[in-house]
């Protein structure tokens, strides 16, 4: 059995390897008029990294509707995990969210799907190469600590919204990933509530690709009740725009003052030379 693996067209250079398929290649060979696509008849095909739940529900109904009932039996194979909620990744699109909805294991840990979509903010204007940019696998991660946070660890918190502050947060990338299932795995190291309206944690996250260990995050925040640190955030906003207005005093009258030189300058440097006037004498 051929397993043949269906990606984004995005992907290009990387969907000339063996066994990979583009999404646009696979829909012109289901369109095509008359029987079934030969070149699918008899392979496994499979729904890869990047594709959205649109493109796979399409893709699907189309190849079972033209008789491709065996090919599409594990079409959804990796795609074991459905989209972690808007509102556990702080994000306002679906395209944009990079992360299945964290599971907890039974040693404590919790674990999620990397569902990268072709259209996603970090993917639309820098893909170089066949691997996934590292900026991808910083975000997912930073995605992850949010979840885990929102759904997991503030039982005690009982907040209606709350505010994230990153403290350190330090990436590590060990080898190039490419657009195939890939998996987060997180750990809280330590979580402290301080006070009533702030909750601090430690944490340290891998990003995992067929078993190896491909990225990484160490990460240290601090969870804030909205209605304390607003009022935190709009006082330290007031002052930094008060002290750029003073900076930019600053530097203006600097300006000001250093034109003035500079005009006084180039005035006595255009003024007329005085003409000696030699008096005749008989």
């Amino acid at each position: 059995m051929e397993v043949m693996i269906v990606i984004p067209s995005a992907f290009k250079q990387f969907s000339e390897n063996p066994n990979l398929m583009p999404y646009d290649k696979l829909l012109s060979l289901l369109h095509r008029n008359g029987a079934s696509a030969d070149e699918l008849v008899g392979r496994r095909l499979i729904a890869g990294q990047g594709l959205d739940d649109m493109q796979v529900d399409h893709a699907w109904y189309v190849g079972t509707s033209r008789g491709l009932v065996n090919e599409f039996a594990d079409w959804r194979a990796a795609r074991k995990g459905r989209y972690a909620d808007r509102t556990l990744c702080h994000k306002h699109r679906q395209e944009n969210i990079l992360i299945s909805v964290p599971e907890q294991q039974p040693d404590g840990a919790y674990t999620a799907d990397l569902l990268l979509h072709e259209r996603n903010e970090f993917m639309l204007d820098h893909l170089t190469g066949q691997h996934i940019q590292g900026m991808v696998l910083t975000e997912a991660c930073r995605q992850m600590f949010l979840a885990v946070t929102e759904r997991y660890c503030l039982d005690h918190n009982q907040a209606v919204k709350r505010y994230f502050v990153i403290n350190s947060m330090n990436v590590r990338y060990q080898a190039f990933a490419f657009p195939l299932p890939a998996q987060i795995r997180y750990l809280v190291i330590d979580q402290q509530q301080p006070k009533p309206e702030r909750v601090s944690i430690h944490a340290d996250m891998d990003v995992l690709q067929a078993g190896q260990v491909v990225a990484g995050m160490e990460v240290k925040f601090t969870v804030f009740d909205d209605a304390y640190i607003s009022r935190r955030e709009s006082k330290l906003a007031a002052e930094a725009v008060g002290n750029y207005v003073n900076w930019l005093r600053s530097e203006l009258t600097g300006r000001s003052e250093n034109l003035q030189i500079d005009t006084t300058t180039m005035v006595a440097a255009q003024a007329p030379s005085p003409v000696l006037s030699l008096a005749s004498h008989p």
